[in-house]
């Protein structure tokens, strides 16, 4: 998964206000397969694309943090807190 986009996530898992950082995000409105790293060096695949110019929605698949407590696959509304779009915070959990 080379071209997938890579995301690092502040926490071990996500939550509302968390914060996440995008290295690089295509300007696609399309949806992009993405590998999201968690701050305890946890991991899961994710499918993210734009829902606006500031908005990312992010579908993270069912994982399990380092310390082996399993999160259920959840669907994320990012919002960008730079002009980059390299900085980003979770706004809410959608359905």
């Amino acid at each position: 998964m080379s071209d997938s986009i890579q995301i690092q996530v502040a926490d071990s898992h996500l939550y509302p206000g968390c914060a996440v950082q995008i290295p690089h995000l295509p300007e696609t409105e399309s949806a992009a397969a993405a590998v999201v790293e968690f701050a305890d060096g946890s991991g899961a695949n994710a499918t993210c694309h734009r829902r606006a110019f500031d908005e990312l929605e992010l579908m993270v698949e069912r994982y399990a943090t380092q310390k082996r407590h399993p999160v259920d696959t959840r669907h994320w509304l990012l919002f960008a807190v730079d002009a980059s779009h390299h900085s980003w915070r979770v706004k809410r959990r959608l359905p």
